[in-house]
């Protein structure tokens, strides 16, 4: 026979192990995007966007978008991927000498406008990111202070905007459980 103590023990963790069922299931359905590209909750986080500015792109050039603002054309952007790293992506603006202004050039991730590379130059401004494997890259140029622009939403596709989400784990801490024995046994 059970006594009243060892049932009302035995109900108080039946209730700590629902709040925690409560706690890891209510957790894992928010999601909000930080100010450094990286997010929590059920999305996934893309890599961290590495890049410089190069004096100019080499590669295969994939786009070439002139400023449909102005005639003729005051801007230029075209941009380059690696055919041997499909990771490595490069822009280059170019203004037309009659025009007066800074150059500025920018590659971001398309989700995650956060993570960026710039440049600025007086006529020319060139960046490379590396590592964006097939993500979504936006490249942006402009002449600063005149209002003109010039987008390329996707630089490469197609593409993935996000991280392909890996499968969740049942119990916070460990890893879900794989269907191969001798992986999950350590063999």
């Amino acid at each position: 026979m059970a006594s009243d103590s060892t049932d009302t023990l035995f109900g108080f963790i039946l209730f700590i192990l629902f709040l925690a069922l409560l706690g890891y299931a209510a957790g894992g359905i928010g999601s909000s995007s930080s100010g450094t590209g990286t997010t929590s909750g059920t999305s996934q986080s893309l890599p961290p966007l590495a890049g410089s500015s190069v004096s100019s792109c080499t590669g295969t050039l994939k786009q070439d978008e002139p400023d449909t603002s102005t005639s003729p054309p005051s801007l230029n952007l075209k941009v380059y991927t690696d055919p041997a790293d499909p990771g490595r992506k490069c822009a280059t603006a170019t203004r037309e000498p009659a025009v007066a202004g800074t150059v500025k050039v920018t590659l971001a991730y398309t989700a995650d406008k956060t993570q960026m590379v710039s440049n600025t130059g007086d006529q020319t401004a060139s960046v490379q990111v590396n590592g964006t494997d097939n993500f979504c890259v936006s490249a942006v140029a402009e002449i600063i202070g005149t209002g003109v622009k010039v987008t390329i939403p996707k630089v490469v596709e197609p593409c993935t905007m996000v991280p392909a989400r890996q499968p969740a784990s049942p119990v916070p801490g460990f890893p879900a459980r794989s269907d191969h024995k001798e992986v999950e046994e350590g063999y």
